[in-house]
């Protein structure tokens, strides 16, 4: 029974996706309607919600930008989104680095846009034989690192799942 239910779990959870940049709204909105947002678009893939006092503190120690006249935009909803996926598996501090580094290269759009499509893209094939450790060491240092953090998520995800199931489930 609990190898269908994790089966059937799986199945799900591979067609879980993160929204592009384009999803946004194009529009600034206040901290309750981020919060909205940023918890809609993430509670299929996280237990956890985010609060208000969580992006004050995110703000606060400038892992996010500071909003302008207490509206944020979608560079806010991604950085949101980036953090609260990235802090399962990483201390906020390396997350602060790791989103410098980003936006050192691109816009905020484009280094959003790229993330979620390595993210979505390792979560569509996580069952994929080829995809577990495929790594091309003359790739530019920050898509490594990117593709180390995706897969790190995802495999705590499928692990945190699999513990919770009350009996073992053998999945090969």
């Amino acid at each position: 029974m609990q190898s269908q239910e994790f089966e059937k779990w799986l199945g799900d959870f591979q067609q879980l996706r993160l929204p592009l940049w384009s999803e946004f709204p194009d529009l600034d909105l206040y901290m309750d309607q981020v919060i909205s947002e940023v918890n809609k678009r993430l509670s299929p893939l996280l237990d956890v919600k985010i609060t208000k006092t969580m992006i004050n503190s995110y703000v606060k120690m400038a892992i996010i930008e500071r909003p302008e006249k207490k509206r944020y935009n979608q560079d806010h909803l991604a950085e949101l989104i980036v953090v609260s996926i990235m802090k399962l598996v990483f201390p906020l501090e390396v997350i602060k680095q790791g989103i410098s580094q980003s936006l050192a290269n691109d816009t905020a759009g484009k280094a959003y846009d790229q993330f979620v499509q390595l993210f979505n893209a390792e979560i569509a094939n996580i069952n994929a034989q080829s995809t577990v450790n495929e790594f091309n060491l003359n790739e530019e240092p920050l898509n490594i690192v990117q593709k180390v953090a995706v897969k790190s998520v995802i495999y705590k995800l499928i692990g945190t799942k699999l513990v919770t199931l009350e009996e073992p489930v053998s999945i090969l």
